[in-house]
């Protein structure tokens, strides 16, 4: 098994977890002339297609797994050895096995590369989320169920946190004092906006914005860092995360894209050059 879990971005509130509700696992039972392996094999993929295994999420021990679906771990064995070698899943140090973001290598890094060397890829990124991130709240909007609601308070409520505790100099000593808001308020940022779009229940998006959570979290992080720089209120920024919530949870798709498009303009009309924080 590889070890290599490091290229995995990780979310802080994968669907299968932060639900408070472990994934469910059926009980295999092959037709005439078709393998238990390959059925086993079927489902696990299904889920991870369907996203009820999210990127980075962690599957159950070996044991647990072959229980949960009734069958021999030598059957379970040979259908995760082929989803490792297809890429959607990592095994991970210590043992076990982690869900893998196969699209990120594809999608992210090449643009990551790309928006270091280009300045004006600041302003595509913001195009490119008002994009998908208009439908997403309008989607969001209809579509979201209590566990994503109750997802997405979880991610606002740690987002509200740590910029409490950044603003309030409780974050740290000395020079550290205040920095979480430009390294781990961003991260939650990133997060809350990928919980969005997890809420919408389409395939596509889903795996597509965790395909470029590196991109979606550098881009962040650098307008949190412009924000700053510019003296702009980080407060209102953090109020239009709640804004936009407030919109899902009520189920209002066009204050739900008003507030999303608000919340771009402040970032787009604050994002300029400064100098390094």
């Amino acid at each position: 098994m590889s070890s290599n879990e490091s290229s995995l971005p990780m979310s802080s509130f994968p669907a299968s977890e932060s639900s408070g509700t472990a994934a469910s696992f059926a009980p295999v039972t092959p037709p005439p002339r078709l393998r238990l392996s390959d059925m086993v094999y079927e489902q696990l993929e299904t889920m991870v297609v369907e996203g009820r295994l999210a990127p980075g999420s962690a599957l159950p021990s070996e044991r647990d797994l072959a229980q949960q679906m009734g069958v021999s771990r030598p059957s379970l064995r040979e259908a995760l050895l082929r989803l490792e070698s297809r890429g959607l899943i990592v095994g991970r140090a210590g043992g076990g096995y982690l869900v893998a973001n196969a699209s990120q290598p594809l999608l992210a890094e090449p643009l990551s590369q790309l928006m270091s060397r280009h300045s004006k890829t600041v302003d595509d990124v913001l195009e490119m989320r008002e994009v998908l991130e208009a439908k997403a709240v309008e989607l969001a909007a209809a579509r979201a169920t209590p566990e994503d609601i109750a997802r997405l308070a979880q991610a606002l409520e740690a987002l509200e946190a740590a910029y409490a505790a950044g603003r309030d100099g409780l974050d740290g000593e000395g020079e550290a004092k205040g920095q979480s808001l430009l390294t781990r308020v961003p991260e939650l940022d990133a997060h809350f906006h990928l919980a969005l779009a997890e809420a919408t229940h389409n395939l596509v998006l889903v795996h597509l914005m965790h395909a470029i959570f590196e991109l979606l979290r550098g881009s962040v992080v650098d307008n949190y860092r412009a924000i700053v720089g510019h003296g702009a209120d980080l407060a209102e920024l953090i109020e239009q995360h709640r804004r936009i919530f407030t919109a899902v949870a009520s189920h209002d798709a066009t204050v739900a894209q008003r507030s999303l498009r608000e919340h771009l303009t402040f970032i787009r009309n604050h994002s300029g050059d400064v100098e390094p924080v």
